[in-house]
C-alpha cells in the first residue's frame, strides 16, 4: 500500500499517461480507461487513495518499473528538482545545527534568485537590481522535504507543461529546403540550467584551477551566468564549520527535453571558501559587457539548399531583459554540429557583432564562436595531486 503523503494526484497521474503514450478513451461516471500496446489501465474520477495506489501498481507493472519509479516520475513530471547536498566528512546523518540549517536555506535561495536574474541578462553585480520575472519564478519555487543520511534540500521549481503533445518529433519543411521548429526553452527551465552551469563554471574555472581566475575567466564565468551575489551566497555555506562539502544535482522535469551533457551533479568542497570569496570580489570590481556574447537554445535549423555552403540555427534567448531570437549563419561542418546539440538539449554561447536590420530578426553572420555553453572554451591547467583548491585548509568538524 502506497502512503497517502507519498502518491500522485489523479490530475498528476493523467499527465504522466498523456506524456507516455497512453489514450485516454471516452470517460465513464466513475473514471476512464487508458490504452498502450495493448494494456489497459482505468484511472478513477475520485481522489481515492487506495484506488491510486492500485493504478500506479498495475502502471508498474505494465511498464516494467516499479512503483517508486512511477510515484516519482508522476509527482514531479512538471518539476526540475535540484538536490542541494551540505556534508561533512563524517556526513551529517539524522540533523545538522541549526543556525547553519538556516545559513544554507538563505543561501540556496539567495543563489537561485541571483541565477533567476541572470538567466534574463547577465551581469557580474546584480546590487539590488534583480528581475522581476526571476524574482516570479523564484517565489514560485518549492521546498521538500530534507532527505536523511547527508543534509539534502530538494528544490522544486515547476516548470509549464509543453504546449505541443511530442516535442523529440521534427518539424520539417521541404519547400524552401530543410526547416525545423522546436519550441522554446521555458524562462523556469533556464533558470534551473543558469544555476546549474554556474555551479559547473564555478567548479572548472575556478577550483579545478585552484587559483584566483583571470580577467578572461571572469568573462566566461558571467558569460555563463555566475555573479557576484551567486559567489557571495556560495561561500556563506562554505564556510560553515559544520560543511565539508557542497554538492548541487539536477533531476530535470521528464515532460521537457534535458540537456544531456551538462554533469548531472556538481561538488565543491569547503577548502574553496576563500577563492569563491576572491571571485565575488573580482566580479564586484570588473566591469563586463555581454552585447556581443548570448546563450540559448536551438530553436530553428534551416539549410536553403545543398549548393549551400552555410545553415542557418535560431538561438532562443533574452536579451536586455527580453525573450527573443537571434539568427545565427554557420559554415555547414559547424551547421550539422548543431544538429547534435539540439537533439542534446545543450545550450549554445554565441560570440559576435548582432546586426540589426528595420523589420528584420536580429542575426550574427559571421560569430567569432559558437559552441555548446557546458563546454569550457579556456585551457585547463593540469592539477596535480599535491595542490588543493586554496591555501588554507579549514578543521572540519562533524
Amino acid at each position: 500500500m502506497i502512503s497517502e503523503a507519498a502518491q500522485p494526484s489523479i490530475g498528476e497521474l493523467r499527465a504522466y499517461l498523456r506524456f507516455n503514450g497512453w489514450v485516454e478513451q471516452p470517460p465513464g461516471p466513475a473514471g476512464s480507461l487508458w490504452l498502450r500496446d495493448g494494456a489497459r489501465i482505468g484511472v478513477p474520477t475520485a481522489e481515492d487513495s487506495d484506488l491510486v495506489s492500485g493504478v500506479v501498481g498495475r502502471l508498474a507493472a505494465a511498464e516494467r518499473r516499479t512503483p517508486k519509479e512511477v510515484i516519482a516520475a508522476a509527482k514531479y513530471l512538471l518539476f526540475d528538482v535540484t538536490h542541494l547536498r551540505a556534508a561533512n566528512d563524517s556526513r551529517i546523518t539524522d540533523a545538522i545545527p541549526l543556525e547553519t540549517g538556516v545559513k544554507i536555506l538563505a543561501s540556496a535561495r539567495a543563489m537561485l534568485r541571483a541565477a533567476a536574474t541572470t538567466a534574463r541578462w547577465e551581469r557580474a553585480h546584480i546590487a539590488t537590481n534583480y528581475s522581476k520575472p526571476g524574482d516570479d519564478v523564484v517565489r514560485q519555487a518549492l521546498m521538500g522535504h530534507t532527505q536523511k543520511g547527508s543534509y539534502v534540500i530538494p528544490v522544486l521549481v515547476p516548470i509549464p507543461a509543453p504546449s505541443e503533445p511530442d516535442l523529440h518529433q521534427p518539424t520539417l519543411d521541404h519547400t524552401h529546403g530543410e526547416l525545423h521548429r522546436a519550441p522554446s526553452e521555458p524562462f523556469e527551465r533556464r533558470v534551473v540550467r543558469t544555476f546549474a552551469q554556474s555551479m559547473q563554471a564555478v567548479r572548472e574555472l575556478v577550483v579545478d584551477h585552484a587559483r584566483a581566475p583571470t580577467p578572461n575567466q571572469v568573462h566566461e564565468l558571467v558569460y555563463r551566468g555566475v555573479s557576484r551575489e551567486f559567489c557571495t551566497a556560495l561561500a556563506r555555506i562554505l564556510d560553515q564549520r559544520a560543511i565539508g562539502e557542497f554538492e548541487a544535482t539536477v533531476a530535470w522535469a521528464p515532460a521537457v527535453p534535458a540537456p544531456e551533457t551538462m554533469p548531472r551533479s556538481v561538488v565543491i568542497e569547503a577548502e574553496a571558501a576563500d577563492l569563491v570569496k576572491v571571485v565575488a570580489e573580482k566580479l564586484r570590481q570588473q566591469k563586463v559587457d555581454p552585447s556581443r556574447v548570448f546563450s540559448g537554445t536551438i530553436v530553428q535549423l534551416r539549410h536553403e539548399s545543398h549548393d549551400d555552403p552555410f545553415g542557418e540555427i535560431a538561438i532562443a534567448t533574452v536579451r536586455q531583459g527580453r525573450a527573443t531570437e537571434i539568427l545565427v549563419r554557420l559554415r555547414m561542418h559547424q551547421y550539422l554540429e548543431a544538429w547534435n546539440w539540439h537533439y542534446q538539449g545543450r545550450a549554445v554561447l554565441v560570440e559576435g557583432t548582432i546586426r540589426r536590420a528595420p523589420g528584420k530578426p536580429l542575426r550574427v553572420d559571421n560569430p567569432t564562436r559558437c559552441h555548446p555553453v557546458d563546454e569550457m572554451m579556456l585551457p585547463q591547467p593540469v592539477v596535480t595531486p599535491r595542490q588543493k583548491p586554496t591555501a588554507r585548509r579549514r578543521q572540519v568538524e562533524p
